[in-house]
């Protein structure tokens, strides 16, 4: 009699779930070594210092010029006459104007020394070697087997989860 494959396939893993199974039971404890690992810190600080650099006096604006012309101008109404009084009041504005912007000019060959505080935020790095975890090692039924754990065992004996699972080869 031939017995079909696909059957009895899932009769053997049915058994195999059936005879499979766990337990606890306790073990000898040979050897705990601690595991450390360098960890890089970085800690941020604040460094300043002052910074020195060279401006011109000049502020920049127009206003100088702008009032200079205003002045030149009324200088020119004022001096002028009939149909010349128009020509004046330009030619004071502009030659008032030119003469603030040539003064500005003048003094923004002049420098000055500004200081100013700067500050920034660097970062120092140091190592620090940590505790990683524990490597036990341990004795149970005749062999000797290791694990890693974040707890250091408390004893010397330390309990054991046995699995039995039977391995089933189908031809």
């Amino acid at each position: 009699m031939k017995i079909n494959k696909f059957i009895l396939l899932p009769l053997l893993l049915g058994a195999q779930f059936s005879l499979a199974g766990s337990y606890s039971d306790y073990a000898k404890v040979i050897s705990v070594e601690k595991v450390y690992k360098n960890y890089i810190i970085e800690e941020p600080y604040k460094e300043c210092y002052i910074k020195e650099t060279t401006v011109r006096s000049s502020d920049g604006s127009a206003t100088n010029e702008i009032i200079g012309g205003i002045f030149g101008g009324l200088f020119g109404n004022a001096l002028g006459k009939g149909d010349g009084k128009k020509a004046l009041t330009i030619a004071g504005t502009i030659l008032g104007a030119s003469l603030a912007h040539d003064q500005e000019l003048k003094n923004s060959g002049k420098r000055r020394i500004v200081s100013e505080e700067i500050c920034e935020i660097k970062y120092q790095r140091r190592s620090e070697r940590r505790l990683s975890y524990y490597l036990i090692e341990y004795h149970y039924e005749g062999r000797d087997f290791t694990y890693k754990t974040k707890n250091r065992p408390v004893d010397d004996i330390i309990k054991v989860k046995v699995s039995i699972n039977p391995i089933i080869i189908v031809e």
